[in-house]
């Protein structure tokens, strides 16, 4: 039997199909590539952008043509452009299951029983939706989602419509699948969450992310630990303080800032101002001062002036930064920024959008080069060959690369960068 699947948008996504794929794989199943015949298509979906949202519409087209050559195969849809487009997605054809973001774990189940459990309104949901997995399917970082859904409610975002209230997983099956993974070789623990940070505040019995991280960080089989991405206001004292004294925790921090204008953070639902956001920065830098610091940010949301804009670029070309991902802001049906006034026109907001990825790029380069010329010694899990030899993706988040022989995939690796390869850095290893 034959699986083939299709995952769009974030880590979370990808780590839930890896679960799902990883119990038909139990079963004796084999997955293809999703151009080939197989019995079942599974698509994982994203409504994080009008971008995503054809995608994911696309795939589902793709899988029907497959099964109007093969009326016996079957088709699942999940995710989050399935959470709030049922009806829609049930009028493109014959799919045979279309099951919300909580019921993720039971994909397996569902199509062994051909019993469907019931389209859940995710809004109702406060329990963690358990699924675990001890391979990362030919991966050499294990990611791990402990956390699903979001309590905010910013204007622009769909994806507390689509996932929920905040959600965490109990730390017991957390450091039970680290523990997994550890035995099966994997050294680096990526930490994952829809709102990583909002980890525990659920739960209400003084366990939260700090206190999860240092538990992880006791396992000795596991080198690195690396969260995926924090909202700026849920750094606490703690995990600063935690930051500064581990040896485990990379040197790489993605926040979603957003704005640098004060105006549009307000606009935007945003609980920090600038100046809040400049403190943060300044405490990170302290813990770890030649850490990634990485970000998000939106151009384009209605109300966005070119002075308002010009804000944000200055705060960016100000502050210390190691490079940001820019997203064109995208209507979402049903959010607050949908009946905003002042649209901005796409071409305005293409504009601002390159702007701003060119000045990433620079930030980039200014990075790597603090890096080399500090001779700050980069960690890497091995996960290619490459045509400089083998690459991983290193703790403070640039691809570095090192002659074959080294390593193997799967070894961890530690050197000092000497040059740069375009966006990557090339070092000299020493363990």
């Amino acid at each position: 039997m034959k699986i083939a699947a299709l995952t769009f948008g974030c880590k979370i996504n990808q780590y839930e199909t890896v679960c799902i794929i990883n119990e038909f794989y139990q079963a004796g199943w084999q997955q293809v590539d999703f151009s080939q015949q197989a019995d079942l298509y599974l698509i994982n979906t994203c409504t994080v952008t009008n971008r995503t949202d054809y995608k994911s519409r696309n795939a589902i087209r793709k899988a029907l043509k497959h099964k109007a050559g093969n009326p016996d195969c079957r088709i699942i849809v999940t995710g989050c452009y399935a959470q709030l487009n049922y009806q829609a997605i049930k009028e493109l054809g014959d799919i045979d299951y279309i099951i919300d973001n909580n019921h993720k774990n039971m994909v397996f189940q569902i199509f062994q029983s051909r019993h469907e459990p019931g389209f859940a309104d995710i809004n109702k949901e406060h329990d963690f939706a358990e699924q675990t997995t001890d391979s990362m399917l030919n991966r050499s970082r294990a990611f791990l989602k402990i956390q699903d859904g979001c309590d905010y409610n910013c204007a622009y975002c769909a994806v507390t419509q689509a996932r929920g209230p905040s959600r965490s997983r109990h730390p017991q099956n957390i450091l039970l699948q680290v523990n997994a993974l550890a035995a099966k070789g994997y050294s680096e623990i990526v930490l994952a969450g829809v709102n990583l940070g909002l980890y525990g505040y659920d739960k209400k019995d003084n366990y939260y992310l700090t206190e999860l991280i240092q538990d992880i960080a006791q396992i000795p089989d596991i080198k690195m630990i690396r969260l995926s991405s924090i909202e700026p206001q849920l750094f606490s004292a703690r995990l600063l303080t935690y930051i500064q004294n581990s040896t485990k925790i990379c040197p790489h921090f993605h926040i979603p800032m957003q704005s640098g204008s004060d105006e549009i953070l307000l606009n935007m639902g945003r609980n920090y101002s600038q100046s809040d956001f400049r403190e943060l920065i300044n405490a990170l830098q302290k813990a770890s001062p030649f850490a990634a610091i990485g970000l998000d940010v939106i151009v384009g949301l209605p109300g966005e002036t070119e002075e308002l804009f010009q804000q944000t670029k200055a705060f960016l070309e100000e502050m210390p930064f190691a490079y940001f991902h820019v997203f064109p802001y995208s209507h979402r049906p049903d959010t607050r920024a949908s009946e905003m006034p002042d649209q901005v026109h796409g071409t305005v907001t293409h504009q601002r959008a390159q702007e701003l990825t060119a000045l990433s790029l620079q930030k980039k380069a200014a990075y790597q080069q603090k890096l080399i010329d500090n001779k700050i010694v980069l960690s890497a899990v091995i996960e290619d060959i490459s045509p400089y030899g083998i690459s991983g993706l290193s703790d403070h988040y640039i691809r570095i690369h090192c002659p074959s022989g080294s390593a193997v995939p799967g070894d961890l690796v530690q050197g000092i960068p000497i040059r740069a390869l375009g966006e990557d850095l090339m070092i000299e290893v020493i363990k």
